[in-house]
């Protein structure tokens, strides 16, 4: 046996987790070698301290106490966390109120923008906003009636839809791979 082995056998031999074999060889080692004969017999020594002495137990509300502690310590750390976002979101809102209050300063404080507002920019959006919702009725009753009968339209669409996702699937499946025969062939 060498010196490297010895300690790990010494620590099994005081679990008592050798066989007799094993146990007659760290014997015979430690009758020959001083080194490890010196350290057997410190490491007997403070096992033994250890095994007369009770062990330490921790007290009966410890578990209790620690699971308060850490209750606690995430309840303020959600309230800071909340604190900060409410205040994050509350100075955002007040900047873009801010930002809107001044721009509508501007506009309404000089006579010239006031009238290019009331007089052009209202109607034009009125009607960009008419306009807006025509396209959306008519778009909405064209999918409207596509999804309520299937025609060859949609049957068509779906089917090409199909043929451009196998495609594509193929192509990412089989890239790597001519890719791997590119860089064998160089090799």
């Amino acid at each position: 046996m060498h010196c490297s082995d010895c300690s790990e056998q010494i620590s099994l031999y005081l679990d008592g987790l050798l066989d007799q074999e094993q146990v007659t060889r760290l014997q015979a080692h430690l009758a020959h070698c001083e080194a490890c004969r010196a350290e057997w017999e410190a490491v007997h020594w403070l096992s033994s301290i250890l095994e007369a002495e009770p062990a330490a137990a921790p007290a009966p509300d410890f578990a209790a106490r620690v699971n308060l502690r850490l209750q606690r310590r995430e309840a303020r750390r959600r309230r800071v966390r909340g604190g900060i976002g409410v205040l994050l979101g509350s100075v955002g809102l007040w900047g873009a109120a801010a930002v809107a209050v001044a721009l509508l300063f501007v506009v309404l404080w000089q006579p010239s923008l006031r009238i290019v507002w009331l007089d052009v920019g209202r109607p034009l959006a009125g009607k960009a906003f008419s306009i807006l919702a025509v396209l959306g009725r008519a778009l909405y009753s064209v999918v409207h009636e596509l999804f309520q009968r299937p025609s060859w339209l949609l049957l068509s669409g779906n089917a090409i839809l199909a043929l451009g996702l196998i495609a594509l699937w193929t192509r990412i499946v089989l890239r790597p791979r001519a890719l791997m025969l590119q860089v064998n062939a160089k090799t």
